[in-house]
């Protein structure tokens, strides 16, 4: 279970790195585009500039949560087994596995056959539903009664 922690937390970190550079990307397109006062790339009318405005501000405030996100993550401890669900922890239950974490969803694993992979948040209601609880112990989450198989 440590190779694959490692793993789902090396491929997290990845995932909000990723998304960090795809939103600072935008941001240099739209900063070009505002710089050149070329507003074709997709901007059509003579909102154009007010879209741009629109698309920078909602991008730089998702690149700065995502960046946020990543001063959280690296401030988490995942070193070590954790004997009861909490931040830092895989748990694996009957039908998935869970990194608490930040909230990034699904992840990918490249070449691993395992059930899907979700990074949630310690604020997500299903770490609610789960929190301190350990091998064996169940819980009801959207009225499903869902069984812990591992914590680690």
């Amino acid at each position: 279970m440590k190779d694959l922690k490692i793993a789902i937390v090396t491929a997290c970190k990845k995932e909000i790195k990723e998304r960090i550079a795809v939103h600072k990307e935008k941001l240099d397109e739209i900063n070009q585009s505002i710089e050149s006062n070329d507003t074709k790339h997709g901007y059509e009318n003579d909102d154009s500039q007010g879209e741009l405005l629109g698309d920078f501000e909602r991008h730089a405030k998702l690149r700065e949560e995502h960046e946020d996100m990543l001063i959280t993550f690296n401030n988490m401890d995942f070193h070590g087994g954790k004997k009861s669900v909490q931040e830092g922890a895989i748990v694996k239950t009957e039908d998935k596995l869970l990194l608490i974490s930040v909230g990034i969803g699904q992840l990918e694993l490249v070449g691993e056959d395992l059930d899907p992979v979700f990074a949630i948040s310690s604020k997500a209601p299903i770490f609610e539903a789960m929190k301190g609880k350990t091998n064996g112990d169940s819980f009801t989450f959207n009225n499903k009664d869902q069984k812990i198989v591992e914590v680690y």
